[in-house]
C-alpha cells in the first residue's frame, strides 16, 4: 500500500475542499438498497462460504472504484491510497465490541483465506484494537445483522476525518424471490460529492453480482 500526494494547484476539488473544511460537520452519509440475491444463493451452494465476507469484499470493490473515496486530509496536503486495508468491527464471545484489519484483495479467492485467518486469530487475541495510530489508509465497515435500516450515521473524530465509512444492514426479502440489504457510505463532502456515492453504489452492486454461480 502507498499513498500519493495531490498537487492541490492543478486539482478539480481544491474548491470544495476549501468549502467544506469550514463545515462542523463536513461528512454526510447516503443509504441505499444492495441487490445480494448471488451471495445468498452461493452460500446456499457452499457451507464454508462467507456471506459476511463476501459482504466486505463486495464494500472494499466499491471503495477501490471510486478515487475519491481513497483520498485523505493531512493537515494541508491532500494523498491517495492505491490499496486501503478495510477494518470491520467484531463481536468477541462475551458481547465485546473489536475491530479487525484485512489487506483487500481484488479476488475474492485470495481475500476470503486470509481474512478468515485475521478474524480468527483477532477473535483469539480478545484485545479491542481500536485503531492503527497514524495510519489513514484504512476504511471503516460494520455490519448490523438485526436491522434492515433507512439511515445510518456514525460519529468522526474531527471535521478532517475523511476515512469512509460503510454500514450494512439485514438480509430482506423482496418480490420474485430477490434479497437485498440497506448500504450506508459516509463520506467527506470535500472529497466526494453524489456522483461519487452514486459511483461506489454501481461497483458495491456489480461486485455482489458476480458471485452468481
Amino acid at each position: 500500500m502507498a499513498a500519493t500526494e495531490i498537487d492541490l494547484a492543478t486539482w478539480p476539488r481544491r474548491e470544495a475542499l476549501a468549502l467544506f473544511r469550514r463545515f462542523q460537520k463536513p461528512q454526510y452519509s447516503v443509504t441505499a438498497r444492495i441487490d445480494v440475491t448471488a451471495i445468498l444463493a452461493r452460500k446456499a451452494q457452499a457451507a464454508r462460504f462467507s456471506g459476511y465476507l463476501a459482504c466486505v469484499h463486495a464494500a472494499g470493490a466499491g471503495l477501490h472504484a471510486v478515487p475519491e473515496l481513497r483520498c485523505r486530509i493531512r493537515g494541508d496536503r491532500v494523498v491517495i491510497h492505491d490499496r486501503l486495508r478495510l477494518s470491520p468491527t467484531l463481536q468477541f464471545p462475551d458481547g465485546r465490541l473489536g475491530f479487525t484489519y484485512l489487506d483487500w484483495q481484488p479476488e475474492f479467492a485470495a481475500f476470503a483465506p486470509a481474512a478468515r485467518a485475521e478474524i480468527t486469530a483477532t477473535l483469539a487475541r480478545g484485545e479491542m484494537e481500536p485503531g492503527i495510530e497514524g495510519e489513514d489508509g484504512v476504511a471503516f465497515l460494520s455490519c448490523q445483522p438485526w436491522l434492515d435500516f433507512t439511515a445510518f450515521d456514525n460519529p468522526v473524530f474531527d471535521a478532517d476525518d475523511t476515512i469512509p465509512r460503510v454500514c450494512w444492514g439485514r438480509y430482506t426479502p423482496e418480490p420474485a424471490g430477490r434479497w437485498t440489504m440497506a448500504v450506508a457510505l459516509q463520506v467527506h463532502h470535500g472529497l466526494a460529492d453524489g456522483a461519487h456515492v452514486a459511483a461506489f453504489f454501481a461497483a458495491m452492486q456489480a461486485a455482489c453480482a458476480e458471485f452468481a454461480a
